[in-house]
């Protein structure tokens, strides 16, 4: 009896996950799950618990996080806060007069607005992080290059 052999994987390739990112080792470095819990609402009254998986750094045993959520995090938020700030200007300049108060007003309304735009403060360290590592590795190719 001929048995034939059947390959079952796919010929496409495997999706590639993104691998977190450490802010204080600046690399994607090793890393260990663990596992947390919160409890979470349900539309009937009671509760549950999401079961979230967080990677731990093995080197300097911190949360890592990954940039694509970094990202999206700064970018939704200063989002928010530009469309805050614009709806503020454009309701003093046509619902009230142009006075001392309108413009203390826009000015207190403005530092509000940078305030909420520095609020993800992990995740705008962890770009900032990203890109100074990212500076170093180009300038090192470059230097062994040369």
């Amino acid at each position: 009896m001929d048995d034939q052999v059947q390959d079952l994987t796919t010929n496409e390739s495997p999706e590639n996950q993104e691998e977190p990112w450490c802010r204080i080792c600046h690399d994607h470095t090793d890393y260990r799950r663990k596992w947390d819990t919160y409890n979470r609402a349900d539309l009937d009254g009671g509760s549950y618990s999401e079961i979230i998986e967080i990677p731990h750094c093995i080197d300097c045993q911190n949360p890592m996080l990954l940039l694509s959520n970094c990202r999206k995090l700064c970018w939704a938020v200063n989002l928010l806060s530009s469309l805050v700030w614009l709806i503020g200007l454009i309701s003093s300049i046509f619902l009230f007069k142009f006075n001392f108060g309108s413009i203390i007003g826009l000015i207190i309304l403005s530092l509000l607005c940078f305030l909420l735009s520095r609020l993800p403060d992990k995740s705008r360290k962890t770009l900032s992080s990203f890109k100074k590592a990212q500076k170093e590795k180009s300038m090192k190719e470059l230097l062994q290059k040369l």
